[in-house]
């Protein structure tokens, strides 16, 4: 059942171009880290950590400082995992 998750993942690299993609806050960008969750521990782990992300992020983030930010879930991320193009 995990492939067609991962088919899905490969559906959208290969039909969305990177530029019309929406930029990922974070530096594993959120498609790459369902990805990678599912390909390591299941399908059950990818939908759990997709679904983690999706709350996480945006609209709803702001900066606590320049060491972390806020996500619109109320968790507090620390800002080395963050794109810096973004920030």
């Amino acid at each position: 059942m995990r492939y067609i998750l991962l088919f899905a993942i490969h559906l959208y690299w290969l039909l969305i171009p990177k530029n019309k993609r929406k930029r990922c806050l974070f530096k594993e960008t959120c498609s790459k880290y369902v990805y990678r969750i599912t390909r390591q521990q299941g399908l059950h782990a990818g939908i759990k950590a997709l679904k983690d992300r999706k709350k996480k992020c945006r609209p709803g983030y702001y900066y606590i400082n320049e060491n972390a930010v806020r996500m619109a879930d109320c968790s507090i991320v620390p800002a080395e995992i963050l794109n810096k193009k973004i920030c």
